[in-house]
This record gives C-alpha cells, sequence and structure tokens, in this order.
C-alpha cells in the first residue's frame, strides 16, 4: 500500500522554482517513482526512489516557475497510485508561532471583506490539525499528522486560520500580481501558549553543542522519561510543536517564515538574553530543512504586544522585545523584526477573546508584508530603524538611528509617548523631545538636569507609542545595559490624554479596558481644554459645578504600571490659570490614610498663569499611594474653576 502525508494532496501549493521532496511509505519493496506533469500533459521533473526496510522513500523532483495552471503530480510504486491534482506552484510562506499568530479570522471584524477579496485570487492554506488524542504528543516527529488544504472560496475554512497569515499572504500576493501570475500560499502552524522551544527539532538541538548548552541551563531540553506527564501543559513541551506541527511539512520548501511568539518568554534579561539565541538557532535550523534558497532566507518576526508581563512598572515586554531587535540589527539579511506597539489596542471581548490578543492583525499583517515585499522579492533593503548610537551632550540625550527622517506620530503637533529619560538613580520619567536632524533626537526631562540614560517603547503595558523614522515605528530601545529597568506610565503629564490602557483592577484577566485619566470630585467636572493653555497644548479644566459651593477638584489613580511613586520625589510643580483667590492642594491616598499638601505659589507666568509647587512631606519610596487629588477652592467668584496643566514630580 501506498501513504503519502496530507500536504502531498490535491488542491496543494508548493514553493515554484525549487525542489519538492515527496516522501512517505510503500509496502511492495518497488521503486517509486514521482511525476511533476504540466498543464499540456508534458512531463516537467520526475525522481525515482527505493524505499528503505521499514518502507519509507523520499524523491525530490524540481518545480516549475510560477503561474496559475494546474498541474498534477503522480506518485507510483508500481502496483499502486496516488495523484495529486489542481496543484499550484507559487511563493509559499511558513505561518507559525503561539496564540497571537494562531488567533484566526473569526475574532476579526473586518474578515468578511478579507474573505472577498481572497476569494478572487489564487490563495490557498495548509493548516496542520489540533488533533492529540488523550492529549499524548508524539515523542517522534509525526510526518503523517493530519492536515489540510484550503481554497480561496471557503470562508468557514478561511475563518480558522491565522489572521495574520491570511493577510499576510493577500498583500503578497497583490504585490506580485503586476502583470504576473503568482499564486501565494501559507502554511498554518500554530498553537496557543507554546515556548520557542516547542518549535525546535530534537535531533537538530542534540546535534548543536552550543544550544544544548543554552537549553540545559534553561531546563528544556527534551526528556523522554518525563515526556507527556506535565498534563494539560504537554503541549509546552521542548519538541512537542515540531513533531506534531511541523513535520508534516517535511520535504515542502517555503520563501520564509513569519513568526509571531515570545509571551511565554517575557520573564527578564535572562529570557532575553537566551531567547535571541533561541532565534538564531531557529534561523538556522529551518533554513537548513524548509529553506527555498538556504542563502536567501527570512524570519520576519513581530515584536510582542504591550501587557501586564511581571509586576508594575517591570520592563519584560521590553527585554524580550530587545532580543528580536538584536538579532536584526546583527543579521538584516535573515532577520526582520516588526514593531507593533504604536497600533491601538483592540481586543475581541465580545467573543471572550483574551486581551493579550489584540486584534489589531490585519494592519500588522500588512506591515510585515510590506518589509517581505522590499526585502524578499524585490531585493531592496528596508527595515525598521533601531538605536544606532547616543551620547549626553548638555544636559540631553542625543539618540542617533540607522534610518530617517525621524518624526513624532503621524499628526502635526502630537507630543511624544513612550520616550523616557532617567538620571544616576535610575529613575525615569517621561521625556521632552526635539528632532536634531533626519536620524537623531534629543531627549531631556527639565526635572533631570543631568540625564545619564533613555528608553523607549519598552514599558510592559505601554501601547500606542509614537516615534517614527521613515515608514515605520522606531524600533524599541533603552542605553542602559548594565541596571535592570523599571519604568511607570504617567499619562497625567499630558491633559490632552484623557484615558489609559489600564487592566486587572478586579483581579480579572479579562479586565483590561481605557480607563479615565482624570476623574472629577464629587460636585465637579473635568475635561480637555484647549482654550486656556500656557505652554502646553492643552490644560485639564477643573470646575464646580452648580450649586457646589465648597472644594471642587479632580483625582488620578494609580493603575498597574502606571504606579503613583509619589515617595520617590520630593514634591510636585504644576501650572495653574484663574488663580486670583485660588486654594489649591494635593491629597495623597494611601494604606495609612489620607495625607494633603498644599500647592505654594512660587512664580508667575503669562496671561494670568502661575507655577504652584507642593512638597512631600513623610512620604518614601515604599508608600504605596492609590490615588491623588488635585483639589481647590474659591470665594465670591462667578465662574469656580481652575485650570490646570504641566504636572511633574519634582527630583
Amino acid at each position: 500500500m501506498l501513504s503519502l502525508p496530507s500536504i502531498f494532496s490535491s488542491g496543494a501549493l508548493f514553493q515554484a522554482d525549487s525542489l519538492l521532496t515527496v516522501h512517505g511509505r510503500s509496502d511492495t519493496g518497488k521503486s517509486v517513482r514521482v511525476t511533476a506533469v504540466g498543464p499540456d500533459g508534458a512531463v516537467f521533473s520526475e525522481a525515482q526512489a527505493l524505499p528503505d526496510r521499514d518502507g519509507s522513500f523520499s524523491a525530490t523532483i524540481r518545480t516549475p516557475a510560477p503561474s496559475f495552471d494546474a498541474w498534477t503530480i503522480a506518485v507510483s510504486d508500481g502496483e499502486d497510485e496516488r495523484v495529486m491534482e489542481d496543484v499550484l506552484f507559487g511563493e509559499l510562506w511558513l505561518s507559525s508561532g503561539q496564540s497571537n499568530m494562531e488567533l484566526t479570522n473569526l475574532f476579526i471584524p473586518d474578515a468578511e471583506f478579507l474573505y472577498d477579496s481572497v476569494a478572487e485570487k489564487q490563495i490557498r492554506v495548509f493548516s496542520v490539525s489540533y488533533d492529540v488524542p488523550e492529549n499524548l504528543f508524539p515523542w517522534e516527529p509525526d510526518e503523517f499528522h493530519r492536515g489540510d488544504w484550503i481554497g480561496p472560496d471557503n470562508r468557514g475554512g478561511l475563518a480558522g486560520v491565522s489572521a495574520m497569515g491570511l493577510k499576510f499572504a493577500e498583500q503578497i500576493y497583490l504585490g506580485l500580481n503586476r502583470g504576473r501570475d503568482v499564486p501565494v500560499g501559507f502554511l498554518n502552524a500554530s498553537w496557543g501558549g507554546t515556548p520557542i522551544t516547542a518549535w525546535f527539532p530534537r535531533d537538530a538541538i542534540l546535534a548543536d553543542e552550543f544550544m544544548t548548552g543554552v537549553m540545559t541551563r534553561t531546563g528544556t531540553i527534551p526528556d523522554g522519561e518525563k515526556w507527556n506527564t506535565r498534563g494539560d501543559c504537554n503541549f509546552q513541551q521542548p519538541t512537542a510543536q515540531y513533531n506534531l506541527k511541523i513535520a508534516p511539512l517535511h520535504g515542502v520548501k517555503v520563501r520564509g517564515v513569519i513568526w509571531y511568539q515570545g509571551e511565554n518568554e517575557c520573564g527578564g534579561e535572562f529570557w532575553q538574553k537566551a531567547y535571541a539565541d533561541y532565534l538564531r538557532f531557529y534561523h538556522k535550523t529551518y533554513a537548513d530543512r524548509f529553506a527555498a534558497d538556504p542563502g536567501d532566507f527570512y524570519m520576519i518576526s513581530s515584536l510582542i504586544y504591550p501587557w501586564t508581563y511581571g509586576p508594575s512598572g517591570e520592563c519584560n515586554l521590553g527585554y524580550l522585545n530587545d532580543a528580536f531587535v538584536t538579532v536584526a540589527k546583527e543579521a538584516p539579511d535573515k532577520f526582520i523584526s516588526v514593531p507593533i506597539g504604536d497600533l491601538r489596542p483592540d481586543w475581541g471581548y465580545f467573543l471572550n477573546n483574551h486581551p493579550i490578543h489584540p486584534t489589531n492583525k490585519y494592519p500588522l499583517a500588512e506591515r510585515t508584508a510590506k518589509l517581505a515585499l522590499a526585502n524578499v522579492y524585490e531585493k531592496r533593503p528596508e527595515a525598521p530603524a533601531f538605536l544606532e548610537s547616543w551620547e549626553i551632550r548638555d544636559g540631553r540625550v542625543i539618540l542617533s538611528f540607522s534610518g530617517g527622517p525621524v518624526r513624532i506620530g503621524n499628526a502635526p503637533g502630537e507630543r511624544i509617548r513612550g520616550l523616557y529619560v532617567a538620571g544616576a538613580d535610575n529613575v525615569y520619567l517621561p521625556a521632552e523631545c526635539e528632532v536634531l536632524s533626519e536620524r537623531e533626537l534629543a531627549a531631556w526631562c527639565p526635572e533631570i538636569p543631568e540625564p545619564a540614560n533613555a528608553a523607549y517603547g519598552i514599558q510592559s503595558m505601554e501601547p500606542m507609542v509614537n516615534l517614527y523614522a521613515g515608514d515605520y515605528p522606531v524600533l524599541p530601545f533603552f542605553t542602559d545595559r548594565e541596571t535592570y529597568i523599571n519604568i511607570e506610565a504617567r499619562p497625567w503629564y499630558d491633559p490632552a490624554v484623557t484615558s489609559t490602557w489600564g487592566s486587572k483592577l478586579r483581579g480579572d484577566v479579562l479586565d483590561l479596558f481605557y480607563r479615565p485619566v482624570w476623574k472629577p470630585l464629587p460636585g465637579s467636572e473635568v475635561c480637555p481644554d484647549p482654550a486656556f493653555r500656557c505652554e502646553d497644548d492643552c490644560s485639564v479644566r477643573i470646575e464646580a459645578e452648580d450649586g457646589n459651593g465648597g472644594v471642587f477638584g479632580a483625582s488620578v489613580r494609580s493603575y498597574p504600571y502606571q504606579k503613583l511613586d509619589l515617595g520617590k520625589f520630593r514634591g510636585m510643580r504644576v501650572h495653574l490659570f484663574n488663580i486670583s483667590g485660588l486654594t489649591a492642594s494635593l491629597a495623597v491616598f494611601t494604606s495609612d490614610g489620607e495625607r494633603e499638601f498644599p500647592f505654594v505659589k512660587t512664580s508667575d507666568l503669562r496671561g494670568g498663569w502661575a507655577v504652584y509647587e507642593a512638597t512631600f512631606e513623610g512620604l518614601t519610596p515604599e508608600t504605596d499611594v492609590s490615588r491623588m487629588e488635585f483639589r481647590f477652592e474659591r470665594e465670591g467668584e462667578t465662574f469656580r474653576f481652575a485650570n490646570l496643566e504641566h504636572p511633574r514630580l519634582l527630583k
């Protein structure tokens, strides 16, 4: 009997202008012939192979140039024959990773539009089954694990494959089919919650002395005696996913791999260093086994999106993402890292989707495909800019990037988000910045006269950062490579920011929503006010409601990753407007009760504005502040309000 793995079936799409190794089993003991026949009936390529003792065989044929013509591949052992009909040859990619690559089109609001677009195109997907009887994963690679080819008109099938993978394939198709006929496909092989080591082959690990050492140190060497002893977590075992989901792809060549994984390794500096080694090993191993051209094989990886990785303020996200940046910098002909932190944090709450899975997969796929088209197909080096060098000059951190032109945001007047500077005490505060040239940016903080370091886009829970260079966001960076970095975001520094991404207020993993930055005290109202401002683009107007003749004000609460660590500072400075007869104070709420600090006027500004300062007496770095209240009182005024801008902590 002649048997073939599922990937060698009708409706397939294989890599054009390459090699295809058809393998399987035959019990006849006779030579097996593999023949590729074109639409005109002519034989294009054929090969023969004699099965070994257990009946296994493999025969390698050449594949033709890309076209929309349907081909036939026949496999015969003299007694039995398997015929693959309607086979296309074009561009094929591997789409792999954990849950964010796995996230299917079912969770994407605009999926119907993508289905409509794909239905008109020669796009195909091979999806490997999740079926694991009794949750027992194979110790050896299972090349016969089931999978199915899904055509462009199978909307139900497309709903169940990677959203990022399908959008990427559509974009590659649009980019290549301009006067040409190039089918495009991808291999859908992901599993949520998996570490990268689950995708390694055991034989490659054991043959690599360096990687064996790395995995021994991280405790991830596959162990046959402990195999399938993790219960529901068996899917995370080192090599488990390679054996189940990658082995069925053996024999097929691909142009490259798009990768979205790393959430499992967001554990700080230790994993940052190991993960860079893992990426290098992954690329080498998959290039050797699957690359249509091993010398021109890209691993294009999405960075990890902000979420609650570790305790408040920790930058585990930044350390993991730095591994992607590191390999992209050292080997730009192998690795491309795709920044994602600027995208809006949408998630499919209505589908009970976990908020660690943002549904911005289509914009991310478009960005990924743009980079693939430039580097892989147009042979035109293009990559997001990274920090190339830095220095301290005249109280500012001068940052130089690998590309440009550098800009802040996508609209005039946007303020920088996600950029911080720190002094020798390693306390980071939001930075001001100035574009000095196409590739140079100055960052500083008036409250830190002697800056020592800068960081951008590395805080674990701060989305929508907005530093760009050319067509792409700048890759995240940090200059301090010696000290573990901790950053608390301070959205209240910018009065124009009215909401913030806040999580886990109720201890529920689904509790991740936009939260108000400023909340009115009883009898008060709060709103951003671009009409009354002095140095900022906007102020916060805090007004007493009709009938409130007493205290009015606004509060700012502490959120995870936006902790009010006021005890690290000596006080706060603010600009206030409508100051005639105004009394102002800052109330701080801690586990020990309430403390109130008066604001004292220190200098006048223009147009009715003045500078006020409050001193934090009695607060320590360990003081846990749950919220702070800006309180105001005015007497005998028709309009009982105060405008506040430029709140800044003082060191």
